[in-house]
């Protein structure tokens, strides 16, 4: 009968949602009081029964203790692991999120990183400013002659061009003998200097001023009022 099936805890290394990994292994320290090393043994990626044989009752209790611990633990029944000992693989589920900070890898899935091994001995540190490369080490090339003139670095202020190569400028020659200054605010120019504006004709208009309020706009046209036909109209008694 049903009541008298046996299950056993399958625990596959598999953590609860929102648990943090090294929390649960200490909390299943405590729980099973091993230590780290048989604790870290259980979190290989294979099945591993944890209890063996139990009944239906018996067996969600301890999955509840578990599971509040943090570990995820399967039921399976003790039918299917009968043969060999050798717990059945726990049903494939869908994705699910890792707690913060958890390894997505289990131990297993993880590649070893193989440290490369350096022989330093023949290295050497050369002098600050010195050339990386040996004499015999660098390339012998052609060299291209190229002119560097005899450049020097002028004072700052000093000018660039010595007397003998500044070009001269001419002189404009100016008659100051009649300039004078005037007094401040009186007229620079000459009576006869100063050009005079011819007036300008402007014929007389004859306008006159409008009163205060009237239209000046342009004269409007009184429309003739209507006057309708109403001989057909009649009132009814």
């Amino acid at each position: 009968m049903e009541d008298d099936a046996l299950f056993d805890l399958v625990f596959r290394g598999d953590i609860v949602l929102g648990h943090n990994l090294e929390d649960v292994k200490k909390r299943l320290q405590q729980l099973f009081k091993a230590d780290a090393k048989r604790i870290e043994a259980l979190f290989t990626g294979r099945p591993v029964p944890l209890k063996r044989k139990l009944d239906k009752a018996t067996a969600l209790k301890y999955q509840a203790v578990l599971q509040k611990a943090g570990a995820e633990v399967n039921l399976v029944a003790s039918s299917a692991t009968a043969s060999g000992d050798k717990p059945a693989a726990a049903p494939q589920r869908g994705l699910s999120l890792a707690p913060v900070g958890s390894s997505l890898l289990r131990p297993t899935e993880r590649q070893r990183q193989v440290v490369a091994e350096v022989n330093v001995a023949a290295f050497s540190l050369r002098p600050v400013g010195d050339l990386l490369l040996d004499q015999t080490e660098r390339r012998q090339g052609s060299g291209v002659a190229a002119v560097a003139p005899d450049f020097d670095l002028a004072p700052a202020g000093e000018a660039l061009l010595s007397e003998d190569e500044r070009g001269g400028l001419p002189l404009p020659e100016l008659d100051v003998e009649d300039w004078g200054l005037s007094e401040p605010g009186a007229d620079l120019l000459e009576p006869q200097e100063r050009k005079r504006a011819e007036p300008v004709a402007v014929a007389e208009l004859a306008v006159e001023l409008a009163p205060v309020g009237s239209d000046l706009g342009q004269k409007k046209e009184r429309p003739q009022p209507v006057e309708p036909d109403i001989s057909g109209l009649r009132l009814q008694d």
